[in-house]
């Protein structure tokens, strides 16, 4: 039985399962298009997931030796390097955050790290874990209250954080090491977290180095083991901060600063993590609160004027100023932020009147800077916008980014593309096709013109091994929920998702039973006579039947 509403556990179930599985931990424009979603995959789904025995040496796949492996989906930095994130199989997730929500009880102080700025919390999108980099006020006086007294400040951070997690460590850090190693030693009972070191190995081929970056069950286990050097630090006296795995430290002197990153560079080692030292560095108090370029670019901002319902506006020549300056700030600066945040900023001030001017220059920088094309969203959605007029540069971004073999910058184009219903050219589709990527292969199937091909390169996945399958899971769930290709796997998982009618494309008023039992748990005016909530096989043999007997039904349930 699942704990009530009212426990904020609830919410940590909903939240890693409904919000935080896929890549979506950003602040402002998501990792991936809003067609792509798991608000259907639930807790309820979770729970049956785990109940499904894996294959073993017995069967074709073995998975408890083998593992699982995860689809891939490159996402362009402000530099245009890429990141890769990665999609975990269902099974192998459900896996993960049982363990968790089962024993948050116990992880639940990372989100009372008082040095981790950015840590799980109850967000009101039902998200736990958003990457909301503090703003420039709140960065200020957290700066100004630590560094205060101070005379150096030390900038570090952790090379290749995620991919560099050794999944043993998971253990070490909640245990402690002489604890961990002693049980492992005396093959004494599995403690918790040795469970979530083996889920976290089975998530990807059971390897024990590095981690998936984007699900939530992640950045969870990364506070875990973080949290512990962050302990290691306190007790040593030092003064710092942590965001994610960057670290901030403020000294008395020279040699203290010095001290710190020794101190931390060893804490980090007992986990297997190194110090990543071309971005290591003492600089003398005070500094600017601030980059060079965003103060330049401040200085740049338009001014506009107060119109006549007193909202201030800004003109196209104000645009066009505004993103030249960042533009030629932009080949200066190495991180490559600079027109994001130039663009981000005219968002707020754009009207209709001037949100084609600020789409044309924008659509125009997409295409050299893929971290800008999630931004057209929002530009091309205004009344004032005829996304018919655009159509032939979202294909030639589409293009351009498909011969970089960039997911991104393919899958915002194509999800653009097929939301505004314009035709995707032969070259972008033979392109996008020829880079063989999960996620834009699954874009092109949403688009319909080109179906029977997806189909047909999905039927060959089925001959592979599994872990080339498992690098295509979502694609293949896709088309095998729509009865057009037989269960890739049958070992039941894909069986139960469609079953339950869990849905990664689903549209904006997509309900499945199961969510309608989300918004029944989480309602607090459950009724009176019921002394506890209905279990979900309770609720759903109920709502059946209500269904056999004609018995009407509000919207939200006709349509689960």
């Amino acid at each position: 039985m699942l704990l009530p509403p009212t426990d904020s556990k609830r919410h940590l179930y909903e939240a890693l399962t409904r919000h935080n599985y896929f890549p979506n931990q950003k602040e402002g424009a998501r990792e991936l298009p809003p067609c792509f979603s798991t608000t259907s995959f639930t807790p309820e789904i979770v729970e049956l997931l785990v109940k499904i025995d894996e294959p073993n040496k017995q069967a074709p796949v073995n998975r408890i030796a083998l593992g699982y492996d995860q689809v891939i989906y490159s996402l362009t930095r402000h530099n245009n390097v890429p990141r890769m994130l990665a999609l975990p199989h269902p099974k192998a997730y459900a896996l993960l955050v049982k363990n968790i929500y089962e024993n948050w009880d116990d992880i639940e102080h990372i989100a009372n790290n008082d040095h981790s700025v950015i840590k799980p919390d109850q967000h009101q999108d039902g998200r736990m874990l958003v990457m909301n980099y503090e703003g420039l006020c709140d960065r200020t006086e957290r700066a100004l209250l630590n560094g205060f007294g101070m005379r150096f400040v030390v900038h570090t951070d952790i090379s290749s954080c995620f991919h560099s997690i050794y999944t043993h460590s998971i253990p070490w850090a909640v245990q402690g090491f002489e604890e961990a190693k002693e049980k492992l030693a005396k093959n004494s009972p599995k403690h918790w977290s040795d469970e979530l070191d083996k889920f976290q190995r089975k998530a990807k081929r059971n390897e024990t180095q590095g981690i998936a970056i984007g699900p939530g069950t992640s950045t969870i286990v990364v506070e875990l083991v973080l949290s512990a050097v962050d302990r290691t630090l306190k007790n040593a006296g030092y003064k710092f901060h942590r965001y994610i795995d960057d670290y901030v430290c403020y000294c008395e002197s020279h040699e203290k600063a010095q001290s710190f990153i020794q101190a931390l560079g060893l804490a980090l080692r007992k986990f297997k993590l190194d110090i990543n030292l071309h971005k290591t560095h003492i600089a003398e108090l005070p500094e600017p609160m601030s980059d060079q370029w965003v103060t330049e670019l401040s200085a740049a901002q338009p001014l506009g004027f107060v119109g006549k319902d007193g909202i201030r506006e800004i003109t196209d020549n104000e645009i066009v100023t505004f993103l030249d300056t960042a533009v030629r700030l932009n080949k200066s600066t190495p991180d490559g932020s600079v027109v994001k945040y130039a663009v981000s900023y005219l968002l707020r001030l754009a009207s209709e009147k001037t949100i084609k001017q600020l789409l044309d220059y924008s659509i125009h920088l997409a295409w050299h800077y893929p971290v800008l094309i999630p931004m057209l969203d929002q530009m091309l959605s205004s009344d004032a916008i005829l996304p018919e007029d655009y159509k032939n540069q979202l294909n030639a971004i589409a293009l351009e980014n498909a011969k970089k073999n960039r997911s991104d910058g393919m899958a915002w184009s194509l999800y653009y593309l097929n939301k505004y219903g314009l035709n995707c050219t032969v070259e972008v589709y033979s392109e996008v096709y020829k880079t063989r990527d999960c996620m834009a292969l699954m874009c092109l199937y949403a688009n319909g013109a080109s179906e029977q091909h997806i189909i047909d390169f999905a039927m060959t996945l089925l001959c592979k091994p599994a872990y080339e399958r498992d690098q295509y899971w979502v694609l293949l769930y896709q088309i095998y929920k729509d009865g057009k290709i037989p269960d890739p796997y049958k070992d039941g998982v894909f069986e139960l998702l469609k079953r339950y009618e869990v849905d990664f494309m689903a549209g904006e008023n997509y309900q499945t039973k199961a969510q309608s039992y989300c918004d029944y748990i989480n309602n607090p005016f459950i009724d009176v006579d019921e002394t506890q909530p209905l279990t979900f096989d309770t609720w759903i043999k109920k709502h059946s039947q209500e269904v056999e007997i004609g018995v009407e039904q509000p919207k939200e349930q006709e349509n689960a």
